[in-house]
């Protein structure tokens, strides 16, 4: 089985990838370094895992990475609020246009699941915890904002275009 793993470099990625390799998968990663680690990912060197350094935002020619693909787990993106309120334009480009880029190679190589990391920040600062999935959502900062806007973009295109998508907020 063939599944490819956006930030797979990144903590949650990287454990993702020893689980996925150690049940045979085959994987492809594709990370541009900026917040994950080589390190994570060095073990796997040898093993049916393959490392592609890219910036999903800025390279819009995906596709042939997602050829053959099954699965696709959508967990790279920026993660920081006050970056996010210094810099909201990067935060749009690598969480909004990034996913976009992700979400339409996916499509295209008409995978069976589409996993994405969305984040429970999109309701803001709760009053109360647990965070009930059906609370209001409130994004305060660009970097809620951004995941939201991605996460409402991969569901929209489950509804329209049948896409087998599901969202975690994490």
């Amino acid at each position: 089985m063939k599944t490819l793993v956006t930030g797979g470099a990144g903590f949650i990625g990287s454990n993702l990838i020893d689980h996925l390799v150690r049940k045979g998968h085959k994987v492809i990663v594709l990370d541009n370094f900026s917040t994950g680690k080589r390190s994570n990912l060095i073990h796997h060197k040898k093993r049916n895992v393959r490392i592609v350094k890219i910036d999903i935002s800025k390279n819009r020619k995906l596709y042939k990475y997602f050829k053959g693909v099954s699965y696709v787990f959508h967990l790279a993106g920026l993660a920081s609020f006050i970056p996010s309120i210094e810099n909201p334009n990067k935060y749009f480009k690598s969480n909004v246009i990034g996913t976009f880029n992700v979400l339409q190679a996916s499509k295209k190589a008409k995978v069976k699941k589409f996993v994405y990391a969305a984040s429970a920040s999109c309701y803001g600062i709760p009053d109360k915890f647990p965070i009930k999935e059906n609370a209001k959502i409130n994004p305060m900062y660009p970097y809620a904002f951004t995941k939201w806007q991605a996460e409402e973009l991969i569901m929209h295109w489950a509804k329209i275009y049948n896409f087998p998508a599901i969202s975690f907020r994490f």
